[in-house]
């Protein structure tokens, strides 16, 4: 039998934690995750190399996004998880393995500390800051399981650019969703009514760039949804907390209805 890797340690006792486990015993059935809250680096890869001033874009953090998802806990008393590493370090939301978990260019900016990183490295990145995220989020929806004796309710929450390359993006939000739409149609339905633009599946579909809700939701039989929410949207307290009372309204009604608590595998 061969024996497991000894792998180097990538974090040290001055690196922050990687992950933030908010209101573990929330008794709302909702768990929600925010996969790209944080833009901390450990401080072993040196920045990857990249200045200090692309932490503040877009391509390092989901901006806006972390305090969003806490007012939601704080509002539903739901328990909520948020990932405090850059993606640009290891994006939570992408399969180990594809092409942007560890990207070497992003929104035309190279990355040059994800240049040639061996097998060891990116274990290392993985076993360090991917599958604590994730194992946090699965024991979380398990603990529901358990007291409620049914699946809860899990939702995500993003926000993107308001221009991506040389395209411009209209929309206020867009709600994301795979091969489940009960939350979704009827998100996108709920905030269209508010007078907003909101694009179906844009600018990112879950079909494409869900794995996280994919392998905790999807996969699990439970109703899921996401929402991307345009950055000049929450840079703000006051619009931070406006998307909050939108999105807490909308899952203060779904969680009255018994049908999305059903397995649909």
């Amino acid at each position: 039998m061969n024996k497991p890797l000894d792998l180097p340690a990538l974090l040290g006792p001055n690196d922050p934690p990687v992950f933030d486990h908010i209101n573990p015993g929330g008794q709302s059935p909702l768990v929600l995750i925010c996969d790209h809250a944080g833009r901390n680096v450990p401080l072993s890869l040196a920045n990857l190399g990249v200045g200090a001033e692309h932490f503040e874009r877009h391509i390092a953090y989901d901006i806006g996004a972390a305090a969003v998802t806490r007012r939601l806990s704080e509002m539903l008393d739901a328990t909520a998880v948020l990932h405090n590493y850059s993606r640009l370090v290891i994006d939570c939301n992408r399969a180990l393995g594809h092409p942007e978990s560890m990207p070497l260019i992003s929104d035309k900016t190279p990355i040059p500390g994800n240049e040639g990183l061996s097998e060891l490295d990116a274990r290392r990145r993985g076993d360090a800051l991917f599958w604590p995220y994730h194992q946090t989020i699965s024991n979380a929806v398990a603990r529901h399981r358990r007291i409620n004796g049914k699946p809860p309710i899990l939702f995500t929450v993003h926000s993107f650019s308001a221009g991506f390359g040389d395209n411009p993006r209209p929309w206020h939000a867009g709600v994301i969703y795979h091969r489940d739409n009960r939350m979704a149609k009827r998100m996108i339905k709920n905030l269209s009514a508010k007078g907003l633009n909101i694009g179906d599946n844009e600018p990112y579909s879950g079909f494409e760039s869900a794995y996280s809700v994919d392998l905790h939701g999807l996969s699990a039989g439970l109703a899921n949804s996401g929402i991307e929410i345009r950055q000049d949207q929450v840079t703000d307290q006051d619009g931070q907390e406006r998307w909050a009372h939108y999105l807490a309204e909308c899952l203060t009604e779904f969680i009255k209805d018994d049908d999305l608590f059903r397995d649909i595998r």
